[in-house]
């Protein structure tokens, strides 16, 4: 059973063009769908798991990520959409250092798909394309129903990705998938689609996409080389086994390693089988203090052992690193009776908020999670900017959280496509003009309500 397709079926059921623009938190209402699943054979739970944790990669992902503004029409061919995103913050350098350009087209039923690019690090293949429609677009063509072959062999990958219509006719987004299945015990890999697919350091993957989240169908069929030429000999990828115990906040919770890429820091576990709520999430510091932002996670669960795999990814570590610093959270119990979620899939967490003044330093506190602190407030005729700081564990965490309101209940969101990091955990958003004659709050979600932050269980791993 192709986990992706399972995926992929509720998905199209929801898709409204922002079918994979997720809130921060994790997709409670998807999520429950498939864990809801019923149950025929007991393999079927082993697929249940599957599936539900490629969702999680998903979400995570693209809540995590962040769609690009539109650039001009008048560009040439996209050659590197990561050295765009990477010019305006949306990536990290490290994807224009280490990716390959492609730029293979297809057309099919009046649409061309372009693969413009990808980035490989053993862990997270990333492609960056672009789909250009004699239609209009009028929702987000997020990659839907696809097929993966590694040398020719069928096989699944969790994924998430975002992307932004720059055009009536055309859109470009980036695609990460996680193809790296050895966190896995060899027993539980059988149960991916293919069986035990290995996945070499070069490979010819064949990308068979039918599909798209706005309904537009056709077939694109590529096959392209993938290789870790562009990281062979230039940087060393690092792997330290461990055997921390987090039994405390989850039962049976250990880390089983941390691997170091120049793409990605990856944190693997494992624990006892359990709802995906009752998982852990990490916020990372390295020993300078800097943060390392969540990027995806996946997981695979299984009846037969009454296991659960994780592979969690974050931002790749700073060249002046010495060591990371893991800071486990867990949903507080009970948190989602109170999460509200309206007609459009849209939820609504419990909030904290306080008057924003327009002329002086307003400070939203999220308690032990640290500070919001809105520094300063221009108001210009054709826009406002609002330059904010985050303090302690909102460093590494919730940084694009911030949400300016109106007396009319008219919400300014400062989400990431709009705001501009400026170093040292301060940033300036960009949103439409407010008026010196009006009152705003500053609000946010209450992440004390939400989290329950171990920090008596934080753990620090060396990278040299």
């Amino acid at each position: 059973m192709n986990n992706d397709l399972l995926i992929d079926d509720i998905l199209k059921e929801k898709a409204n063009g922002e079918v994979l623009r997720l809130p921060e938190d994790l997709d409670l209402k998807l999520k429950q769908t498939l864990m809801d699943l019923p149950v025929r054979k007991k393999n079927n739970k082993v697929v249940k798991r599957t599936a539900a944790a490629a969702v999680l990669a998903v979400v995570v992902v693209t809540s995590l990520s962040a769609a690009f503004p539109a650039y001009a029409r008048s560009m040439p061919v996209i050659g590197s959409v990561f050295q765009f995103l990477s010019d305006r913050n949306f990536i990290d350098k490290e994807y224009v250092k280490y990716s390959s350009d492609l730029n293979l087209s297809k057309t099919s039923n009046g649409t061309t798909v372009t693969i413009n690019s990808i980035a490989y690090d053993g862990i997270d293949l990333s492609i960056a394309y672009t789909v250009e429609s004699e239609k209009e677009i009028k929702n987000s063509p997020h990659i839907m129903d696809k097929e993966f072959k590694i040398n020719g062999k069928v096989t699944s990958f969790g994924s998430g990705g975002t992307g932004e219509l720059i055009n009536k006719n055309t859109y470009v987004g980036v695609d990460s998938f996680n193809v790296s299945n050895d966190y896995l015990p060899e027993e539980q890999r059988k149960f991916i689609l293919g069986g035990d697919v290995v996945i070499p350091d070069d490979f010819t993957m064949d990308l068979n996409i039918k599909e798209f989240s706005d309904g537009t169908k056709g077939q694109w069929d590529f096959k392209f080389k993938v290789s870790l030429d562009q990281i062979k000999g230039k940087v060393k990828v690092k792997s330290v086994k461990t055997s921390i115990d987090l039994s405390k906040i989850v039962p049976n919770l250990k880390v089983n390693e941390v691997i170091f890429t120049p793409m990605n820091t990856v944190l693997r576990t494992e624990s006892d089988n359990g709802s995906v709520e009752e998982s852990a999430r990490y916020i990372i510091f390295d020993d300078k203090g800097k943060s390392l932002s969540e990027k995806g996670s996946e997981a695979f669960g299984s009846a037969d052992t009454n296991k659960m795999y994780w592979q969690y990814n974050f931002k790749n570590v700073y060249d002046d690193t010495k060591s990371v610093t893991f800071i486990p959270m867990t949903h507080i119990k009970g948190y989602k009776d109170k999460v509200k979620i309206d007609a459009d899939g849209v939820y609504t967490f419990e909030s904290k908020s306080t008057q924003l003044n327009l002329n002086e330093t307003t400070v939203l506190s999220e308690g032990k999670f640290g500070d919001y602190k809105i520094n300063k407030v221009e108001l210009l005729q054709d826009k406002t900017l609002v330059y904010y700081e985050c303090t302690n564990l909102l460093r590494g965490f919730q940084t694009y959280g911030l949400k300016v309101k109106d007396d009319n209940g008219k919400e300014y969101c400062l989400e990431k496509d709009s705001v501009k990091d400026l170093g040292n955990n301060k940033f300036v958003a960009e949103i439409e003009p407010l008026r010196k004659d009006k009152k705003y709050t500053i609000t946010a979600d209450d992440l004390e309500k939400i989290y329950d932050v171990r920090e008596d269980l934080k753990f620090t791993v060396d990278v040299k």
